[in-house]
């Protein structure tokens, strides 16, 4: 039997939590068992809900220093082989005790601290498979390079990256960022092509992120159907009710993936932060992106790439009593058919493999290697 870990980093429903629940779903319908580990949470229990709670107010509240500092500790030429110093002090006894007791034959890595942990421990456990599962559209210099076995890449700048970093390009697969089944299915086909378009607005869930003043700041004029997706964010979902505007919907916590679907396939566009795991789910659905915000760090990162290469459509800037007007005339131009021919090609240039064949392969290396041992 194959024994698979998964790594993802805290608790906060973010997309490295949505990255390792695909992959563990993936692995369940081919009958394997995995489990999901937060070396956090496993670490330091009570001070994990805490260090959370932190850094959502510091996103929130002092946005730039978060920023300078995830710059400063995170970015920059990763050719150098950097340590880090506290992770290791913090972490690595924690990890080694883990793989000691799990004993796991692969092991995937959805956050960078877990990689780089595991990358400094491989030599421990040479039969270990440990596979690097990006969930952004860049790589920092936390995430474990060299004693890495796999890579899923999201883009092929970041494939062009760890080539140019000594990675042999046969351990690199473009998979793009893992989105769940249920998205692989239909179309945005179905979608409006008139007035009024249905275009949803999400980012809200954990409460931070700028989504109370977009919502309070648009217009309405009848050409847009505003569907808010309040996530958790009760206080959110509240106050979109309380307007009762006919044209701004509030829409509660979905929990089937199947509904969330159906949302996407009646939507002309959606106005989103840039998080790694939603703008895979709308490139996969071929939908036009507005980013309203971008909290610092990763969220920055990603939308200064996305940006590059014509993905997504920033409105930071502008006056939210004109968006309205814009978005239509964007809908109802070329513009629109231009966005869907960039995002065709992004989707054209992932591997050749499925990400499910992609797994088979490794699943089948690690068996062999096992026979061997």
């Amino acid at each position: 039997m194959t024994n698979i870990l998964i790594f993802p980093f805290l608790s906060i429903s973010t997309g490295h939590h949505h990255v390792a629940d695909t992959l563990k779903t993936d692995l369940e319908s081919k009958g394997l068992h995995s489990e999901k580990i937060d070396i956090f949470s496993h670490t330091y229990k009570r001070l994990e809900k805490l260090s959370s709670s932190a850094y959502l107010k510091w996103i929130q509240y002092v946005p730039k220093t978060y920023s300078g500092i995830y710059k400063l500790l995170a970015c920059g030429d990763c050719k150098k082989v950097r340590r880090y110093a506290m992770y290791e002090w913090l972490f690595m006894q924690s990890m080694r005790q883990i793989l000691k007791e799990k004993q796991p034959d692969i092991a995937f890595c959805t956050h960078a601290l877990p990689s780089y942990l595991l990358n400094r421990l491989k030599p421990e456990y040479p039969n270990m498979a440990i596979v690097n599962v990006y969930t952004d559209f860049f790589v920092n210099q936390v995430w474990g390079r060299e004693n890495i076995d796999y890579h899923f890449v999201p883009i092929m700048d970041i494939k062009k990256q760890l080539m140019s970093e000594g990675i042999n390009q046969e351990k690199i697969f473009m998979t793009g960022i893992p989105v769940h089944r249920a998205f692989e299915t239909g179309t945005a086909d179905t979608c409006q092509h008139r007035p009024p378009y249905t275009v949803m607005i999400t980012g809200g869930s954990m409460g931070v992120g700028g989504i109370f003043k977009l919502v309070q700041e648009l217009s309405p004029g009848g050409n847009i159907l505003y569907k808010i997706l309040c996530g958790r964010n009760e206080k959110l979902y509240r106050y979109v009710k309380s307007l009762q505007h006919p044209f701004i919907e509030a829409i509660p916590y979905l929990h089937s993936k199947a509904e969330m679907n159906r949302l996407y396939a009646e939507a002309s566009g959606i106005m989103t932060k840039p998080g790694g795991v939603t703008i895979s789910e709308c490139l996969k659905k071929r939908l036009p992106v507005f980013i309203y915000h971008a909290l610092p760090g990763q969220e920055e990162m990603n939308v200064n790439l996305l940006k590059e290469q014509q993905l997504v459509t920033d409105i930071r800037n502008w006056d939210m009593k004109r968006a309205e007007e814009r978005i239509s005339a964007f809908f109802q131009s070329n513009e629109r058919a231009a966005a869907e021919k960039r995002i065709s090609r992004y989707l054209g240039q992932m591997c050749d493999l499925k990400i499910e064949e992609v797994l088979n392969r490794i699943l089948d290396e690690s068996k062999y290697k096992k026979t061997l041992s």
